[in-house]
């Protein structure tokens, strides 16, 4: 596919980087020479400086032959404007990031009067996903499939857990619930888990399964699951105030500390039932007069990585039972993690993988196209969820006949709002929605998970 990618910042750079690696005819378009030149030294792409809304700039880019133009400038209406002259220019598909909260319920009419094709927001994303996790805080993280009748959920397994040293063959006919392990991450090497596979303790697990199963599963392992009640938040950026509206929705309390005065009388007008203190949530004082050891749950949202980093050690040190921080440097992660702070949002990575699953759609939308996807252990293996098609080679062949390709799992199947956790026996019909693990490279095609 040719797409134009007008704007070079994070999520920018990340999406280029992305689908770059997918065989796809890459134009970055930016204002900044520094940040182009960056791309260009780094990428595979093609790069042109200039206003991503000029109409002679995006004929320089070939916009008329653009299957998608993807607008990620830091300016929301510039976005807007952006992808209105690119349609009317020709491109096929255009995607525009709006961010900003004042438009936050006028989504659905933006998308029609401008002829969108999707809306991105990445701190209502962020939001989301860390909505998910404060609702199953025994997950590291959380994912949802098949119209949310299926999680995934990541977890750390514990020297007390029930499945150290069990083959999976066998803890699987013990098991309460219905679930499947896709994946494992132990020693930084990536394990799709057969049957006689056997767990260690510190081993990072993905499983999958309705959410009672999930819970069940836990109940197994000795493990209670509970919501969290009580939120604390260190900032109020927009991500603070898309996962306060979220969270009080849900019945859930939230308390924010934000240093900047005005930001707080912006939040105390927006959030008139949340309780705002103006303070610094990297001081211990602070946090120890706000009782931080009494919450739920702990959200470091601010600008600085370093400092989310710290205020959410000295939760994580009091004893806080659920503690998310968003990190924006890729390299941060490992650290981040290996200081027993596993639940990390990236809110430039969770919109790439947003948009790259809307790509994949678009480029296979003739076969059984990719509905969604999600990266998982540090982007070494992806989850996608497809429709299977009739073109689909696979249909009505026992699992146990077919000839997967190594390191792919077939995880779920969805047939008329049915979970099926699959076995052997158990087949693929038209129509079905099927969930697959893999860690050899992208899936477009649900019958790429054949052996040639």
């Amino acid at each position: 596919m040719k797409i134009i990618i007008v704007g070079s910042g994070k999520v920018g750079y990340t999406l280029a980087q992305q689908l770059s690696t997918e065989d796809h005819d890459i134009t970055l378009v930016d204002s900044d020479a520094d940040v182009l030149s960056h791309a260009d030294d780094t990428l595979d792409v093609m790069c042109i400086k200039g206003n991503g809304a000029s109409v002679e700039i995006l004929k320089e880019a070939n916009v008329a032959e653009a299957d998608l133009l993807i607008a990620v400038t830091d300016g929301d209406e510039l976005n807007m404007v952006c992808c209105v002259i690119g349609k009317k220019l020709g491109a096929k598909h255009t995607v525009a990031r709006i961010r900003n909260t004042d438009y936050s319920n006028e989504y659905k009419m933006l998308k029609q009067e401008l002829e969108l094709d999707m809306v991105i927001n990445p701190e209502m994303d962020a939001a989301d996903e860390i909505a998910r996790m404060l609702q199953f805080t025994l997950a590291t993280n959380v994912e949802t499939f098949a119209n949310n009748m299926l999680e995934m959920v990541e977890f750390r397994v514990l020297e007390s857990d029930r499945l150290i040293d069990t083959r999976l063959m066998d803890l699987t006919k013990k098991l309460p619930a219905k679930v499947l392990f896709c994946a494992v991450k132990r020693n930084g090497e990536i394990i799709i888990p057969k049957g006689t596979f056997v767990f260690n303790t510190d081993d990072l697990v993905y499983v999958m399964g309705e959410r009672s199963d999930i819970s069940n599963f836990f109940k197994y392992m000795g493990r209670s699951s509970h919501k969290a009640k009580n939120v604390t938040i260190i900032g109020g950026s927009r991500i603070a105030i898309y996962l306060t509206w979220i969270l009080n929705e849900i019945g859930m309390n939230v308390k924010i500390i934000e240093l900047d005065k005005n930001r707080c009388i912006l939040l105390n007008e927006i959030l008139s039932n949340t309780l705002i203190i103006c303070g610094d949530g990297t001081d211990q004082e602070v946090l120890d007069n706000e009782n931080i050891q009494t919450a739920d749950a702990f959200v470091a949202l601010t600008d600085r990585d370093e400092e989310n980093l710290i205020s959410s050690l000295y939760a994580h040190q009091c004893g806080v039972n659920k503690v998310v921080l968003k990190i924006n440097r890729q390299n941060y992660f490992p650290i981040v993690k290996k200081l027993g702070l596993d639940s990390i949002v990236s809110p430039k990575f969770t919109t790439a993988n947003n948009i790259l699953r809307y790509v994949r759609a678009l480029d296979n939308s003739q076969g059984s196209a990719v509905e969604k996807l999600y990266k998982i252990l540090d982007d070494e293996a992806e989850v996608a969820e497809f429709t299977a098609s009739s073109s689909a080679n696979l249909l009505n062949i026992k699992l146990k006949d077919l000839k997967l390709k190594k390191d792919v799992l077939i995880s779920a199947i969805v047939r008329n709002k049915k979970i099926i956790i699959p076995y052997g026996n158990d087949y693929i019909k038209e129509g079905d929605k099927v969930i697959v693990v893999t860690k050899t490279g992208f899936i477009s095609d649900l019958s790429e998970i054949l052996e040639d």
